[in-house]
Order: C-alpha cells, then structure tokens, then sequence
C-alpha cells in the first residue's frame, strides 16, 4: 500500500496552502462576471457550495467514475490554461489537450505502479485494470506532440510550450509523483492562473476590499473544510489515505465549479 515519504507529505502541504487557494479568487472572478450585488453573490456562492457538495456526493457512490472523470477534468482544466497563458488564440484544443496529457499521464507513464495505488486509495477499488488500455492514450499524445511541433515551426510561443512541457516531464522523472504534481500545480499553473486572475481584476475592478476579503473567506473555508475531513476520515482510514482522500477528492469537489466559472465564462469574455 502507498505510503508517504516525508518530501510528498510537504508536497501536499504545499498543495493545501498554495494551490488549493488559488481557486479562492473565484470570488473576484465572479465578479469580473457580474456577480458584484450582494445578493447576486450569495447566489453565485451558494450554487458554488452546491455543485461541490454533489461532486463529493457522486463520488462517495460512484467513486471510480468520479475519478475518471476528475482525471479527464484536469487535463482539459490545465491545458487550457497553459493555452490561454501562450496567448495564441488558434489551435485551441489540439494545444490544450498536448499540456494537459504532458502533465497528467506524464505522471502515470514515470510512476504508473505508485500512480495507480494512489487511484486505488481514491477508488477503493483496484485500479490497475486500466493499465493495460494506457497506450491507447500515449498514442493519442505522441500524435498530438507532433502536430504541436509542427505548429511550433510557425508559432514562436509554442516553443517556449515544448520547453516547458518538457522540463515538466524532466520533473516528473526525477521526482515523487506527488512531488511532481505539486511543483506544477502550485507553480505553474497556480502562477498563471493568479497573474491573470490579478491582471483583469486591476483593469476592471475596483474594489480591492472585496477582492482581499472574499479570497481569504474561501481560503480559510477551503482550510478549515480539509482539516475537518481529514479528521473524519483517520476514524476509518490511515492518516496518509485520509490524507490523500480529502485533498483530492476536495480538488475535484472544487474543480467542477471552478472550470464552470472559469474555462467556460471566464476564458470566453476575457481570452
């Protein structure tokens, strides 16, 4: 059973306490999308709290197709953020889907034994009858990696894509899965999203009280939530399963909304 070293418990601290709140800026987003009345915030924080709840709901009863799709929402969620922060306004997907793979089966391909008992933990059910449909997708990237390559002919940004894509993969190899992943969510992709989550609250908001007290309200609810689970949890299971239960599980409580809110009504006015 996966258990973890010292470096991935810090790593997923870091996770907790840097990357996990990134997402508190939903709040001045919201706003950026009109949710600036006091009512129409509640609205938008209540169907926030709602959509979290069902993703936990869902998959404390379908546990193993909750994670396939948490999986499929971070390659989508990750890419398009690495292709909104390339400023390239073409070649949407095909770019997307090259990063988020990069960076998520890049992960399982470098450390698939480890990957996998950690899904297991997530699951509660054996994961590795999934490891023999693998290729099927490192196929698909190898495809994708081409074509991003040869776009990189014509788009200078795209080389800088390639470079960082593979210093990622330069990471993961030399790391802890979890090491690994916590070094691009916190920053990388953490840092992108907040530059340009900063970036337009500046230029088209101006209440900064707001955007400071909102970010810390969810941060400390974000907190506070995790910690009261992780708590809940270590009756039933070990401190390191309760551990990766909550984060993850938390993350995608979070990330459907957060991609709601954010690739699908942010990205759309401001990209």
């Amino acid at each position: 059973m996966y258990e973890l070293s010292f470096i991935s418990l810090l790593a997923l601290c870091m996770v907790s306490f840097i990357g996990v709140p990134h997402g508190s800026f939903d709040g001045a987003v919201a706003a950026l999308l009109g949710y600036k009345t006091r009512k129409d915030f509640f609205i938008f924080v209540f169907l926030y709290l709602i959509i979290s709840a069902a993703v936990i709901i869902f998959w404390i009863y379908f546990s193993v197709i909750a994670l396939i799709l948490f999986i499929l929402m971070s390659i989508v969620h990750f890419g398009l953020c690495d292709w909104s922060y390339l400023g390239l306004k073409k070649y949407k997907w095909s770019v997307s889907l090259t990063h988020g793979l990069n960076i998520v089966f890049g992960i399982i391909f470098f450390h698939t034994n480890e990957t996998f008992e950690i899904f297991t933990f997530l699951s509660n059910l054996s994961f590795n009858q999934f490891q023999e449909y693998l290729y099927i997708v490192y196929i698909c990237y190898f495809f994708l990696l081409i074509r991003y390559a040869y776009l990189a002919i014509k788009f200078t940004r795209l080389r800088w894509g390639i470079l960082e894509m593979s210093i990622i993969l330069l990471v993961i190899f030399l790391t802890e899965p979890l090491v690994a992943f916590s070094i691009y969510f916190c920053f990388i992709h953490t840092f992108k999203h907040v530059k340009s989550i900063l970036k337009d609250t500046s230029k088209y908001l101006s209440n900064n009280k707001f955007i400071t007290i909102t970010t810390i309200s969810f941060t400390i609810l974000t907190w506070v939530g995790g910690s009261l689970a992780i708590i809940y949890l270590h009756k039933s299971f070990s401190f390191d399963e309760s551990f990766i239960k909550t984060l993850f599980i938390g993350l995608a409580a979070l990330t459907l909304p957060h991609m709601t809110l954010v690739d699908i009504f942010y990205r759309r006015k401001f990209n």
